[in-house]
């Protein structure tokens, strides 16, 4: 039983770097987390994100010192989590927090960056997404 036990955790260990680097390439993760070993070769960047609303047919950025403490706290344990968590980690309770401060507001979108390290070009690159959130819908739309 030992015996089998030890096996076990030796295969899980073996295996763990490969699935932790197919987690990070498919959802984002970040390399530094979830006993990840790929920690030493890419950098830990942080997380923008930032809310904006429409305003005469345009999106105009929401400064986030005029959105109340609720939904300040909300946007950063969002930035701090979508870091860690990658596209796992979705702004849903960033929107409902504004929008529920702001009743004005029609719709709310949440602008979203990363900085990456590219394997194949060992260049810097920004992704950046877009969710999009109606007062009326019960779920966002992202692009």
């Amino acid at each position: 039983m030992k015996r089998r036990l030890a096996l076990a955790l030796l295969a899980f260990v073996a295996a763990w770097p490969l699935v932790h680097r197919a987690l990070v390439a498919r959802f984002e993760l970040d390399p530094w987390k979830h006993a990840g070993f790929a920690m030493y070769a890419a950098p830990s960047l942080p997380v923008l994100a930032a809310v904006l609303a429409p305003e005469a047919g345009a999106l105009v950025l929401l400064d986030e010192e005029s959105l109340p403490a609720g939904a300040r706290a909300a946007l950063e344990r969002f930035r701090v989590e979508r870091l860690a968590l990658g596209r796992l980690r979705q702004p849903d309770d960033v929107a409902r927090a504004v929008l529920a401060a702001r009743p004005e507001l029609a719709g709310v979108a949440v602008q979203v960056q990363r900085t990456t390290l590219d394997p194949r070009s060992a260049r810097m690159r920004r992704a950046s997404e877009s969710y999009f959130y109606d007062r009326e819908a019960s779920s966002s739309r992202s692009r």
